[in-house]
């Protein structure tokens, strides 16, 4: 493991991996390598220490950015920026949620036409705007990436993270 990985210091708004004295078990129904599924503690640090960079540089990109959390399709926290600690893990179990529903949705709508890595679930609430991609990442299995930010244009948010998802996959592809 690299020196890059011993700089990083959490604070009180950015979380790194998960702990399964905390989460349940269920992110054994993941598809993912039995090697990272059996180590999880382990390799969800490692995921959530090589995502971190590119949230802050996704921070950078958008100012007005609340939060962003790249968490495990069902529901258990990889990194976070920008969410008290005590709202992490309630953060990536309602992401997971929320993602089954609006996918359950498009199934229904499309068909055999809808895909995880085409889905893009957003929420608006005032000047607010909620972005969440989907990406597949072997051999970590689905992941979901969401991001809020204020006062730009939903276009703008959206485009900044499906590009920070992509950046987030072409990383991960480097380190498995």
């Amino acid at each position: 493991m690299s020196d890059a990985f011993d700089e990083i210091d959490a604070d009180d708004e950015t979380q790194l991996g998960s702990s399964l004295a905390h989460d349940d078990d269920t992110h054994q129904e993941v598809h993912m390598h039995e090697g990272i599924a059996a180590d999880w503690e382990l390799w969800s640090t490692i995921i959530g220490k090589t995502a971190l960079p590119r949230l802050e540089q996704l921070q950078a990109n958008l100012p007005t950015m609340i939060s962003a959390i790249l968490s495990t399709a069902d529901g258990l926290n990889l990194c976070s920026l920008g969410i008290a600690p005590e709202d992490v893990g309630r953060l990536a179990a309602l992401n997971s949620s929320l993602f089954a529903v609006s996918s359950a949705q498009t199934e229904i709508i499309q068909g055999d036409e809808a895909a995880p890595n085409r889905t893009l679930v957003h929420l608006t609430s005032g000047e607010t705007h909620i972005v969440m991609v989907s990406l597949v990442q072997e051999p970590l299995g689905h992941l979901l990436l969401s991001v809020s930010a204020r006062d730009v244009q939903l276009g703008t948010v959206a485009v900044n993270v499906r590009n920070a998802a992509d950046d987030i996959r072409r990383w991960l592809g480097n380190t498995f």
